[in-house]
């Protein structure tokens, strides 16, 4: 029996650059279920690490209703050696930088961003 994480296929991520694993700041569960929906991923696509992602936090606009901390987020990130973003849909607050973020992360695989020094990056 398939769990309702285990659904993504090959098939499914063909010409797929990168993802963003969202959870929601205000459920815990939501949270505890990224490292499988992660693990699915990389499964799925033939455990390559380096499969460009994003975490991301939704609802920060709610964060007074917050049971994620953004250091317990954070965490999850680096253990998955990808960066950590918390966004607002409602008020937009960094939606558009989840997607520079994405992008930056699919240059750098495709090698299309290399970094240059501690001052910034150039684009090849």
């Amino acid at each position: 029996m398939q769990d309702e994480y285990s659904r993504l296929s090959r098939n499914a991520s063909l010409g797929v650059h990168g993802y963003v694993l969202i959870f929601s700041i205000i459920s815990r569960r939501s949270f505890e279920t990224i490292r499988t929906v992660n693990d699915n991923l990389l499964n799925t696509l033939g455990d390559a690490p380096d499969v460009p992602r994003v975490l991301v936090g939704s609802m920060e606009d709610l964060a007074e209703q917050r049971q994620v901390s953004r250091q317990a987020a954070q965490q999850l990130a680096d253990s998955l050696g990808v960066p950590y973003i918390e966004c607002s849909a409602k008020t937009g607050e960094n939606v558009a930088e989840v997607f520079h973020t994405l992008l930056k992360e699919i240059e750098k695989d495709e090698g299309l961003l290399a970094e240059h020094g501690e001052g910034g990056c150039l684009i090849l």
